[in-house]
C-alpha cells in the first residue's frame, strides 16, 4: 500500500518569514519521507492567483491521497478556496511555531472558513522536521491510502459460502460501496477442473519449487496429501493470475477441508490473502489488515474465554502464513476430517488487532479489539493465539452479543485502531471499538 501526501506552501510576501517558506516546505517534506511517507513536493509557495494555478497544474496529475498545506506565514485564505476549486483533495493544515509569522493564527482562520463551507480538514502543529508531526501526518494519510488500495481489489469468491453460516452471506453492493472492492464470483468447478487437469508430475515440481519456503515445516501428512494440496495451490494461484485477484475465499467446509489450507498458507507468504469457509467479507478484512501490517493475517474463530487470566483463545484449522509462527510448524491433517494438509502452529507473541466485518446495507459494521498475544501451546489444532485484553473478557463477550458482531476474527500484528477508525469515518462504516 502506497502512503502518499502532496505538499504545497502558503505564505504572504508582506509577512515575516515569507523568505523562509521554501525551506519550511522542504524540511516538512524531508521529515515525511524519513518516516516512510511518499511525498510529492509541488515546489510552490502560493501567494497569488498565478502561484495557485501553478500549484494546481502540478497537483492535478498527482495520485497522493492527501494534500498538506504548509502555512509559513499569515496568508489570505481565499488562495486555498481557489486551489480547492481546481484540485479538491482531503487537506491537512500544517502550522509552525513562531511568534511573528502568523502561521498558527492563519491555520485557525482557515479552519473557521473550512468549517463554514463544510470542508473537512486535519491539523498538525509543530516544527517542520519533527518526526512526531510526520508520524501524525502518516496516520492521517493511511486511511485514504487504504481506501484507494481497497477500491482496486478484486476478490475471488469460489463456490459461494458454507451452508449453515447465514451470518457470512456477503452483500456485493455494500462491499463495493463501503470497502470499494469488487467481488468476482467463481464457480467451484473452475477450481476443481484445474486441480483435475494437473498431473502428479506438475504438482511434484510445484512442491520442489516451494521446498525452501516449506523447509521450516515438519511434515506429518502423507505424500499423497501433499501432492493433492499442491494441486489445489496451483489451481488457486492460476485463478489469482487469471482474474487478477488480491484476495480469495473457498467454500472449504466440509468438502475441501484440508485440501486448500496449505495453499492458503503459501499464498499468504506470496501476498495473497485467503479466508476460510467462503467468508468473503472477512477475506477483505484480511486484505485491509495485510496492507496495514505488511504481514500475513490469522483467520480465526473466537473460541474460549479464560475469565481468571482475562484471555481469549482464537483459532481455526491452520491456513495462516508461516512467517507469523511463534514456534514449530507442522504440516498435518486437518482436524475432524483427519485428512489433507494444514499449517499448524501457534502465533508469535506481540501486540495484535482483531477485526470482524459483517452485516448488510446500513447494518454493515466493523468491530475492533486490541490486546497482547501471549506465548501459548497448541490449545486447538490449527493456528491458536491466546490474547490478553485490558478490558474484562466477560464485558467483551457481552458487547459482541449485544451488537451481533459474529464469530470470525482476523488477527494481525500491531495496533491499528486509529487507522481503522479513520477509515470507517471516511467510508461511513458503522464502527465498534470494543477495546
Amino acid at each position: 500500500m502506497k502512503i502518499k501526501i502532496a505538499a504545497v506552501g502558503l505564505a504572504h510576501p508582506f509577512e515575516v518569514g515569507y523568505d523562509q517558506a521554501p525551506a519550511l516546505l522542504e524540511k516538512t517534506v524531508a521529515a515525511l519521507k524519513r518516516n516512510g511517507v511518499e511525498c510529492f513536493d509541488a515546489g510552490v509557495v502560493m501567494h497569488d492567483l498565478e502561484t495557485v494555478e501553478l500549484a494546481a497544474e502540478r497537483l492535478k496529475n498527482c495520485d497522493a491521497g492527501v494534500l498538506m498545506i504548509c502555512i509559513a506565514t499569515w496568508s489570505e485564505d481565499h488562495h486555498l478556496l481557489d486551489l480547492l476549486s481546481l484540485v479538491d483533495k482531503p487537506v491537512i493544515l500544517r502550522a509552525y511555531p513562531a511568534r511573528d509569522t502568523g502561521s498558527l493564527c492563519c491555520a485557525h482562520q482557515i479552519g473557521a472558513v473550512f468549517t463554514d463551507i463544510g470542508k473537512s480538514y486535519e491539523f498538525i502543529y509543530g516544527e517542520p522536521d519533527d518526526d512526531a508531526c510526520a508520524e501524525k501526518a502518516k496516520k492521517i494519510a493511511i486511511p485514504y491510502a487504504l481506501a484507494d488500495c481497497m477500491g482496486k481489489v478484486r476478490m475471488g469468491a469460489i463456490g459461494g459460502r458454507v451452508k449453515g453460516m447465514t451470518e457470512i452471506a456477503y452483500d456485493e453492493f455494500s462491499i463495493k460501496q463501503k470497502l470499494g472492492a469488487r467481488i468476482v464470483n467463481i464457480d467451484e468447478k473452475e477450481l476443481t477442473g484445474k486441480v483435475e487437469a494437473m498431473s502428479d508430475a506438475v504438482a511434484e515440481k510445484l512442491l520442489e519449487e516451494k521446498k525452501e519456503m516449506l523447509s521450516c515445516c515438519k511434515v506429518l501428512s502423507n505424500h499423497e496429501s501433499m501432492i493433492e494440496s499442491m494441486k489445489f495451490y496451483g489451481a488457486m494461484k492460476a485463478l489469482v493470475d487469471e482474474y487478477a485477484l488480491a484476495a480469495l475465499s473457498v467454500k472449504c467446509y466440509t468438502t475441501y477441508m484440508g485440501k486448500v489450507c496449505l495453499g492458503y498458507a503459501i499464498l499468504a507468504e506470496e501476498g495473497i490473502v485467503a479466508s476460510c469457509e467462503g467468508d468473503v467479507t472477512n477475506a477483505l478484512t484480511m486484505k485491509m489488515l495485510y496492507e496495514l501490517s505488511s504481514k500475513p493475517v490469522n483467520n480465526t474463530d473466537l473460541l474460549y474465554l479464560d475469565e481468571e487470566k482475562n484471555t481469549i483463545l482464537f483459532a481455526h484449522c491452520g491456513s495462516s502464513g508461516f512467517s507469523i509462527a511463534g514456534g514449530e510448524i507442522e504440516l498435518a491433517p486437518v482436524r475432524l476430517a483427519e485428512s489433507g494438509v494444514c499449517a499448524r502452529f501457534v502465533m508469535a507473541p506481540g501486540k495484535v488487532t482483531a477485526v470482524n466485518i459483517c452485516g448488510h446495507g446500513e447494518k454493515f459494521r466493523l468491530s475492533v479489539m486490541t490486546g497482547e498475544a501471549l506465548p501459548c501451546s497448541m490449545e486447538f489444532p490449527g493456528n491458536p493465539t491466546v490474547i490478553k485484553f485490558d478490558k474484562s473478557v466477560e464485558e467483551i463477550n457481552e458487547e459482541i452479543m449485544k451488537n451481533g458482531i459474529g464469530h470470525h476474527w482476523m488477527v494481525a500484528y500491531g495496533d491499528f485502531r486509529s487507522e481503522i477508525r479513520r477509515f470507517c469515518a471516511l467510508k461511513k462504516i458503522k464502527y465498534f471499538e470494543i477495546c
